[in-house]
């Protein structure tokens, strides 16, 4: 009995909000890196830090990323359709992946040139001081375009801002690292200015390789972290009518997470019943955790994980058919109104209902029940029967 959903719940951001809070601070990333780009490409020409010019082809590699992150928040704030019922959030893992990449290849160039200008001295010349003031100007405005990117990202839940904000940090840093390189060249020792470009490509490549693992590990589905799984398993349980609860599975799609359960409750409760237990499950999921906005609860009677449990079982049509023709020569069976089955494992428990005036009193509805229930224990599967006799 599934109940399915991923309509948006209040307090929740759509995804045309999610999206335009995003190119906004995309777009004005963007304009920034474009500046950083140009003035640090600039200073370490003119003042001869090839540090400056490291960070200059990261700013570079950032203005691309930007670009693929306004393409990733556009996609995926796409409505789900024919092809993609679950939505377009994974193009933002995609995008993310690019972003790991780059950020990668990006490090081992800069690595790569860095050394061979270690290994050939004459080519190391001192920077000027003009670019310890480029350092310091693209400190300050990746500091600022970091805080505002990230809060944004957590404000949507949206793991490719996120990234993108941290990219943005470790532009900072590496700003940093330049800013000592060339302040360590400047006192004599020039040979710092090609290791500080060395030691940012080690900071890009580190985000670099977390955003690429954490991408890779999201599209293959792996499940949410120890405690947000722990959380829905509380949630859960804490339903009204919950027995017990099996198969939790949990996976991601971009900024936002899917949840599949099958929930155990009293076998004899109504269908209707069971099925508003699954609906209230899912409006807690989706109202107490932020990420969680679809949401698939299979009610159970039982814990069914063994695949073995009741494969053999037969179905309504043949069970009822073999249970009226059992007892056809009971007088009265002809009248059974309904028969109600109650599945348990390998095990089947059986209700019949009766008309009451076949039971003018407690007596004839002891009699005729016997009659009616001895039979009926021989039917394979069959291990409890209960007659009814109602108006």
């Amino acid at each position: 009995m599934p109940a399915t959903a991923s309509r948006p719940e209040a307090g929740r951001p759509e995804a045309s909000d999610r999206y335009q809070a995003g190119r906004r601070v995309t777009l004005i990333a963007a304009g920034i890196n474009l500046f950083l780009a140009l003035i640090k490409f600039a200073g370490g020409i003119f003042a001869h830090s090839q540090a400056l010019i490291a960070d200059a082809i990261d700013s570079t590699a950032d203005l691309f990323s930007d670009m693929a992150v306004l393409y990733g928040a556009r996609q995926s704030a796409r409505a789900p359709d024919a092809k993609h019922p679950y939505g377009h959030g994974r193009i933002e893992t995609l995008v993310s992946v690019f972003l790991g990449g780059v950020l990668l290849a990006t490090a081992a160039g800069i690595s790569l040139h860095a050394a061979q200008r270690l290994l050939d001295p004459e080519q190391i010349l001192p920077p000027g001081p003009a670019a310890l003031a480029v350092a310091v100007v693209a400190i300050a405005l990746k500091e600022w375009i970091y805080r505002y990117t990230l809060r944004v990202g957590r404000e949507t839940r949206s793991r490719m801002l996120e990234a993108n904000a941290w990219h943005q940090r470790t532009d900072s840093i590496s700003s940093l690292v330049v800013l000592t390189g060339v302040g360590g060249s400047l006192l004599g020792m020039p040979y710092l200015d090609p290791v500080a470009a060395i030691g940012v490509s080690v900071l890009i490549a580190r985000v670099g390789w977390e955003l690429l693992w954490q991408s890779a590990s999201e599209l293959a589905d792996s499940a949410l972290a120890r405690e947000r799984v722990a959380a829905i398993r509380r949630t859960i349980r804490d339903v009204e009518g919950v027995h017990g609860l099996h198969m939790l599975r949990t996976r991601r799609a971009g900024p936002d997470a899917l949840v599949d359960v099958h929930v155990q409750v009293n076998p004899h409760i109504s269908v209707s019943e069971g099925h508003r237990i699954a609906e209230h499950i899912r409006e807690r999921l989706i109202r107490d955790l932020d990420e969680v906005s679809d949401v698939l609860v299979h009610i159970d009677t039982e814990d069914d994980q063994s695949f073995e449990r009741g494969r053999t079982l037969p179905l309504r049509a043949d069970l009822e058919r073999q249970i009226r023709g059992t007892i056809a020569g009971v007088p009265g069976a002809e009248q059974v109104r309904q028969v109600l089955l109650h599945y348990d494992a390998d095990r089947i428990g059986v209700e019949l209902h009766l008309p009451l005036e076949l039971a003018p009193d407690a007596a004839a509805a002891r009699s005729l029940a016997e009659r009616l229930k001895t039979p009926l224990y021989d039917v394979p599967h069959v291990v409890d029967v209960a007659v009814h006799f109602v108006i």
